[in-house]
């Protein structure tokens, strides 16, 4: 049995075309969507970290003096790691003459540039970490007779973060 070129390529177009349709059908049939409710999770607390300060030395113009703060870790659950300590402000507690008091507070420059470049991580619970601040306060070159005797305190603000 002969069968003539027309016949055969109506076969060949039947055959794809039915070959296209089970290969649509089949993509079709692996596609889903799915939805879900709401999840519940919860995220870690973390007490805020205590800090004390203490500095070293009395000024004379000129002169500079050291600043400590004492580190601790209140968090049994989490470690924290010291992010920064920025200068704060200057308080005058006493001096001679009330007069002089803005004149003295004018007096006395915070740095940070001499502290400790390794910014300590605090383990659980760790209680009285020494971070020093080298040459943190300094009286100025030409201060005057005005400030000798002064009181004054200084404060800082020191940033943590939450470590595993």
């Amino acid at each position: 049995m002969r069968i003539s070129n027309k016949v055969k390529s109506v076969l060949v177009v039947a055959t794809s075309g039915a070959l296209v349709g089970v290969g649509g059908f089949a993509v079709a049939a692996f596609v889903q969507d799915s939805t879900t409710g709401g999840v519940s999770g919860s995220a870690e607390a973390m007490t805020p970290a205590t800090v004390t300060g203490a500095q070293t030395g009395t000024l004379l113009p000129g002169e500079k003096a050291y600043v400590t703060l004492t580190l601790s870790n209140p968090n049994a659950n989490v470690k924290i790691k010291l992010l920064s300590v920025t200068p704060g402000d200057v308080a005058i507690d006493t001096v001679g003459n009330v007069a002089d008091k803005p004149y003295c507070q004018g007096q006395l420059e915070l740095s940070v540039a001499g502290a400790d470049p390794l910014l300590p991580t605090l383990a659980v619970s760790e209680a009285n970490f020494p971070y020093k601040l080298t040459d943190a306060v300094k009286m100025k070159d030409d201060t005057d007779i005005r400030c000798q005797a002064m009181t004054f305190h200084t404060t800082w603000t020191a940033q943590f973060q939450a470590v595993r």
